[in-house]
Order: structure tokens, then sequence, then C-alpha cells
């Protein structure tokens, strides 16, 4: 059975202020003062010193205006007890010096307990007692003769001192209840608002509880060596209930076995230094399983470690997850290793083959072209217009697999060359080869449009060729306009990139056919109508991807076409 809470020693001072404070001091001196003075205003005869009716009601004076000083000084305790006691000594002379028991003053002794009431329970007792041994004290003198013959107040003063006793009375008892009220009021207030916070507090402990019994850990607190709490994992874990757990030693709660390997680590966090660990479970038990746990010391408002909380996660399966993880990557390694070197192996027999091309196929192919050569100039006046036609078509075809073995040896270098990036100027590579193609050409006309600035990031080789062959196949494809133009620029994209392009007015192409423009060997025009091999814009897809870029085309068959690429992010400047 739990022992009743020991009673709050209130101070005076709050007695007081619960009362009324200040106001009901005021009034109450107030009162005394300006009766008094009507008092001895109202006295009929000689009313001098030698009245024994002025001397005790003169004494209220000096009290009164005291207790308004003390008021003015801010100690209204002070004020307020001055003014009692000094009521109760004017009240007790009054009777031993004028009328004894019969005096009408003794009434105001009631009234003095009355008004102690509002500097508490402690000082009801003290004036109560001072008010009983001054009536004793008078019917005592008053029995044995020791008082001055009475000298009764006639009956109206005395109603004017009865009214204004209960004056005072009314007022101090007034006050006393309005302040009363208005303590009661603010501590509904205060209890509704503890309700309410308790409640809170209530249901911030059910979600706590919740959460906790639903975290995948063992949560605990433990003061000093003996649990406090526990959750239902770890309680669990522990084989306990969260009841039964809770006063348990670390001993009980993790077996002689388990104690003697956590020791160590429970005296270090009870000397404030919080343990964090992870690892193989230190329990032969537990052999296989992997364990993360945090201990954390819970120091109190003195400074000393009280206790300590703790967490306990089991990571085996993000241990074993790990440990796979390593593995495959370790495999993965190998096997980046192998196939790099299958691809280094590639690309040597890929400068082999290339080699081969350059040179074993170069030699039959000059061989063709100039044995076909000497036959026109040697025989041709004995050949037919078919058979020197023959021989023209020989030639023509030998120089085309000789332009065509040049664009595949081109494609496979710039897909084996090394990229080596650095500020690259692509409008001067514009207008450089611009330039050339007008001097190979001099009969053609073509305006050309080079916006300033198209400085990107890129390998300044492979960026000339991927300019080349994008101009070369405008030019090419704009030659049937009498007002050819060509035109490159660069353009922000939504995507926070910078594409580049190359735009011409000529003949275009259906966009249907789009996805096969940068193919190898795919043409969209007869060779006829326009001469080439099909591998210069696959040669231009080709270094675009290296950089990280795309390239994308649009057209209208007859106004030209428009080829965009971008270089990746972080290539413009």
């Amino acid at each position: 059975m739990k022992a009743s809470p020991t009673p709050i020693a209130i101070p005076t001072e709050e007695w007081l202020i619960r009362a009324g404070g200040v106001r009901t001091v005021r009034l109450a001196a107030s009162i005394v003062l300006a009766g008094t003075l009507l008092y001895l205003l109202l006295l009929p005869g000689p009313t001098g010193f030698g009245d024994h009716r002025v001397i005790g009601a003169s004494l209220l004076i000096p009290v009164s205006l005291s207790s308004l000083i003390l008021l003015q000084l801010g100690r209204p305790v002070g004020a307020y007890l001055a003014l009692l006691c000094g009521a109760l000594l004017a009240i007790t002379a009054s009777a031993l010096l004028v009328a004894g028991l019969r005096s009408a003053l003794i009434f105001a002794y009631p009234a003095i307990i009355v008004g102690a009431m509002a500097l508490g329970l402690r000082m009801i007792f003290v004036f109560g007692a001072a008010a009983i041994a001054g009536v004793v004290g008078i019917a005592l003198a008053d029995h044995f003769s020791l008082l001055p013959p009475p000298k009764l107040t006639p009956p109206a003063i005395l109603g004017v001192v009865y009214v204004l006793v209960l004056l005072v009375l009314t007022a101090v008892v007034a006050s006393m209840a309005r302040e009363q009220r208005r303590w009661q009021t603010k501590e509904q207030i205060a209890r509704l608002a503890l309700e309410d916070s308790l409640q809170l507090l209530a249901e911030r402990g059910r979600d706590l509880q919740l959460v906790m019994n639903n975290v995948p850990a063992g949560i605990c607190a433990f003061d000093g060596w003996v649990c406090r709490f526990a959750n239902v994992h770890l309680a669990t874990y522990c084989g306990f209930s969260e009841q039964s757990i809770i006063g348990k030693h670390v001993r009980e709660v993790l077996g002689d076995a388990n104690y003697a390997l956590a020791k160590p680590y429970v005296e270090q966090v009870l000397a404030g230094k919080p343990v964090y660990f992870r690892g193989p479970h230190p329990s032969p038990a537990f052999a296989g399983r992997h364990m993360m746990f945090a201990l954390v010391p819970h120091v109190g408002a003195s400074g000393a470690v009280q206790g300590f909380y703790g967490m306990f996660f089991d990571v085996t399966k993000q241990e074993l997850a790990r440990l796979e993880i390593e593995r495959l990557n370790q495999d993965l390694d190998r096997r980046v290793k192998e196939r790099t070197a299958d691809l280094s192996s590639a690309n040597k027999e890929l400068e082999s083959f290339a080699y081969s091309i350059s040179h074993d196929l170069r030699a039959p192919l000059r061989g063709i072209d100039g044995f076909s050569q000497m036959a026109l100039e040697e025989y041709g006046d004995k050949l037919d217009d078919q058979g020197r036609g023959y021989l023209e078509r020989v030639r023509a075809a030998a120089q085309r697999m000789g332009s065509l073995i040049d664009d595949i040896l081109e494609l496979s270098r710039v897909s084996r060359q090394a990229l080596h990036r650095e500020r690259v100027d692509l409008g001067q590579i514009a207008a450089e080869l611009l330039d050339e193609m007008r001097q190979a050409n001099p009969g053609r006309q073509v305006e050309a449009a080079i916006a300033p600035d198209c400085v990107a990031e890129g390998d300044p080789k492979l960026l000339r060729i991927l300019m080349q062959n994008l101009l070369e196949n405008a030019w090419k494809y704009s030659a049937r306009q009498a007002a050819a133009r060509i035109e490159f620029g660069q353009e922000p994209l939504a995507t926070g990139e910078t594409a580049y392009f190359v735009r011409d007015n000529g003949v275009g192409f259906d966009m249907q056919y789009a996805d096969r423009l940068f193919a190898p060997f795919q043409r969209l025009h007869k060779l006829e109508e326009f001469a080439g091999s099909g591998i210069g814009l696959a040669t231009v897809a080709r270094i675009v991807h290296r950089h990280g870029g795309r390239v994308w085309a649009e057209s209208v068959p007859g106004q030209g076409a428009t080829l965009r690429f971008t270089l990746g992010h972080g290539a413009t400047f």
C-alpha cells in the first residue's frame, strides 16, 4: 500500500496572495483607520487622553498607518501582520481599560481570527490562541477587580463600532471568497489541461510502445544492471515476456554463458563510454548468426551514469547478402578481365584484318584498275563501244571498291582509336572544311552560315571526321539547288544538353526511313543520283556514341535535312 503524499507547505505570502493580497490589506487598513477616526469624533464628553475609551482606539491609528506604509514599500505580509497584531493589541487594551468583557470591542476577536485565514492554517491557530488568552486574561482581571471602573460607550456609538467590525470582516471574507473562486477557476483550467496532457502523454506512450514492438530490433533500458524495460522482440529473444523481464539482472536475462561475453560491454557503457558492435554473434549457441548492437549510457541530472539503453539487430540476412555481393563482384571482376582480354584479342584480330584489307586487297584492286586502263589505252581502238564500256565499268567498280575499303577502315579506326578530350572549336572546323570544299569545287556557289562560339569538349581528330562527313553530306545533297545553303549552329535542349546541327536545303529524305540512316551500307538514294558508300553517317553515329551523345535527323523531301548531335552532359563550354 502506497503512503499518502506529504502535504506541501504553502508560504504565508502565497496564502495572502490567494486571499486577495494587496487589495485585502489596503481595504482592511483603510476601514480600520476611518472607523477609528469616526469613533473618536463621536465619543461624548471629555475625550482627552485621560479617557480610557480613547487610549485603546487611538492605538489603531498608528497600526493602520504602519500597515499602509509597509504596503507601499511592497511588503504585504508584514503590513497584514502589523494590522492583525495591532488590532488584537488595541482590542485587548480597550477591554482592559474600558469595560472588560462587557466592552464592545471584544466582538472584534472573531473578526481577527477570520482575517488570519489569509495567512494560512498555522496563523489561524496563533491568532486564535492569542484571542483566547486575551479573553481569559480580561475575565480573570475582572473577576479579581483589577480593572478600572467601567465607562460604557453609548449604544449609538457601539452600533457604529459593530458596523465597522462587520464591514472589515465582510470585506476580508468577500475578498477571500473572490480570490478563492478565482483560484478554483485556475485550478479547474489547470486540472483540465493536466488531464489533456496526461491523455496525450498516454497516447504518445501507446504509439511509442506500438512502434518499438514493431521495429525489427530488440530495444531495452537498464537501470544499472537491472532491466527497466524491454520490447517484445528482445524479451522473446531472451525467453521472457515484456512484463516478466522487468527487474531481471543482466545475468538472468542473458544466461551465465552469454553474460560472461556481454559483461565487458556492459561495464564499458556503465563507465560512460558508448558501445557499438557488428560481427558474428559472440555466443556459441548462435553460431553462424550475425548481429549488431549499440549501448548508450543513461546520464542522470547529477551527471552520473545511472544505466544504459540498448538496441540489438539480427543482421544475418544483410551480412549474407553482403558476402554474396562481394562474391558476385569478384566474379564480375573476373569476367570483366576475361572479357577485356577477349576484346583485346578481338581488337588485335581486327587490326590484323584491317591491315589485310589495306594491303592484301588493295593490290588486286590496283591491278584490276591498272590493267583495265592499259587495255583501254593500248587496245581501245581494236574494241567496239560495248567492249570499251565494259572496261570502263570494271575500272569504276574497282575504284568504288577502293573507296569502300577506305571508308570501312575509317569506321574501324574511329571505333578503336583512344579518346582524348579537349576544347574543340567546331565552328572553326566547319569553316575550314567548307573552304576546302569550295576550293575543290570552284564552280559551285554555296551560302554558308556558321554560328559563333560553337565550342565543345571532345577528341579533336574524331570530331573533325564527324564534321567532315556531315558537311560533305550537306554539300552533296544540296548540289541540285540553284541557291544552295548550308548552316551550322547549336541550340539548347530541355534535358540541359546542347545540340549541334548541320542543316541544308537539299533533296531531303522520307522520315519513315530515318532509322536506316545511321546504319552501315544503308543508302536512301540511288547510286546513280548521288555517289557514296553508306558509311559516312554510320561513322558519325559511332563517333557521337563514343562521346556519350546521340544523333538524329529531321527532313522533308525536297526541303532539305537537319542532322543534330550531342556530345553528352558537360561537353559544352
